[in-house]
C-alpha cells in the first residue's frame, strides 16, 4: 500500500469475497493552484445527432453565458488543472462528473428533457414561474445542473471537507452560487437567484409519488426530488425575504402584515393558528419559511470559508 493511502473493503462481483481498494486520504486544500485563474474550465459544445439538442447547441453557443461563468469562477479560485467541460450526445439523459478523467460531461439528452415552458403550470407553482418561458428553463435549468455538477468537481480537486450528503452539499453550492450574482437593486426579472428555482423544480419533476418510493431510492445518495425542491427554495427564500416572500409564501406575507397592521390583536397562539389556517396558499410551508434566514446564512458562511480556505492560493 502507498504512502497516504486507506484500504476500504468491497464485495467482490462473485459476491462471495471481500477485497480491498485504496482510496486516498483526504487532505483539504492540499491540491489548490499556485495561482488564481492559472487554470480553466475549458467549455466543449460538441455536434449533437439529436435534432433538437443542435438547437440548443446553437443557442448555448451564440449566447455565451456558461463560458462566461466558467471564466468568472476561474478568475476566483485556484484550479490545479485545466477541467474539460464538455456537452455530448451519451445516449442517456445524464451530466456527471468523472473522477478519473477529472471532467464533467453534460449530455444533451438530458438538455432534452426540460427544453419546455412552465407558463402553463396552474395553481401556486403558475404564478411562481408565470415568467418562466422556454428560454428561461432551457438556460437556467442546464446552469443550476451545471453548477451542480461543477460543486462536485471541486469538491473532489480540493479534497473539500464536505459533511452529510455531498449531493446536498452541491446543491447548496450550486444555489448560493446564483443567489451571489444577484445585485442590489435587480429586478425579480432579473436576478440571477431565481434561476436555481428552475433547477429546483426538474428536480421535482423527476420526483416519484409517494407510492412508488422503492427501498433502492430511500437509500440512494440523493434526497428526494421533493426535498431537494423546498431545500433550494428555502435558500432563495432566505437569501432576501422581502423579494421572494409575497412570491414563495403570500399565506406568511399576508398573516404578519395583518400582525402589523392590528398587534394588540395577536398572541403566539393566535399568530400560529393564522399560519396554519394560510399556510395552503404559501408554495414553501411557513413553518420551514420562518428558518431560511437562518439556514442561509449558515450554510453562505460555510461555503465562504471552504472557497477561501480550500480553493484559493494557499499561503505557508
Amino acid at each position: 500500500m502507498l504512502a497516504g493511502l486507506a484500504t476500504t473493503p468491497v464485495i467482490a462481483e462473485d459476491f462471495n469475497l471481500i477485497q480491498e481498494v485504496e482510496t486516498e486520504t483526504l487532505t483539504p486544500g492540499a491540491a489548490a493552484g499556485a495561482v488564481l485563474g492559472e487554470h480553466r474550465f475549458v467549455l466543449t459544445f460538441e455536434p449533437s445527432s439529436i435534432r433538437e439538442a443542435g438547437l440548443i447547441r446553437s443557442k448555448f453557443e451564440k449566447e455565451g453565458i456558461f463560458a462566461e461563468i466558467l471564466d468568472d469562477l476561474a478568475d476566483q479560485i485556484a484550479l490545479p488543472v485545466d477541467v474539460p467541460v464538455t456537452f455530448t450526445d451519451c445516449g442517456y439523459p445524464n451530466a456527471f462528473w468523472s473522477p478519473s478523467d477529472q471532467a464533467i460531461t453534460f449530455c444533451y439528452e438530458m438538455v432534452v428533457l426540460y427544453n419546455d415552458t412552465y407558463q402553463q403550470l396552474e395553481g401556486p407553482e403558475g404564478g411562481l414561474f408565470r415568467w418562466a418561458d422556454q428560454d428561461a428553463v432551457l438556460t437556467g435549468t442546464t446552469l443550476f445542473i451545471l453548477l451542480h455538477e461543477l460543486g462536485h468537481g471541486l469538491t473532489a480537486l480540493y479534497d473539500l471537507p464536505i459533511t452529510g450528503r455531498e449531493e446536498d452539499a452541491v446543491d447548496q453550492f450550486a444555489a448560493l452560487t446564483l443567489i451571489g450574482a444577484d445585485e442590489e437593486g435587480d429586478t425579480f426579472e432579473e436576478r440571477p437567484s431565481r434561476l436555481a428555482l428552475l433547477g429546483a423544480y426538474f428536480f421535482k419533476q423527476l420526483s416519484r409519488a409517494p407510492e412508488d418510493i422503492t427501498r433502492a431510492i430511500f437509500s440512494n445518495e440523493h434526497s428526494l426530488g421533493q426535498q431537494r425542491y423546498y431545500d433550494v427554495m428555502c435558500l432563495v427564500m432566505g437569501s432576501d425575504m422581502e423579494a421572494y416572500g409575497p412570491i414563495l409564501t403570500p399565506g406568511m406575507v399576508m398573516v404578519f402584515e395583518t400582525i402589523e397592521k392590528n398587534p394588540a390583536d395577536f398572541d403566539q397562539a393566535k399568530i400560529m393558528e393564522w399560519l396554519e389556517k394560510t399556510d395552503d396558499l404559501n408554495i414553501l410551508p411557513a413553518a420551514r419559511a420562518l428558518r431560511c434566514p437562518n439556514e442561509f446564512a449558515r450554510y453562505d458562511a460555510s461555503w465562504d470559508y471552504i472557497i477561501d480556505t480550500f480553493m484559493t492560493v494557499q499561503k505557508d
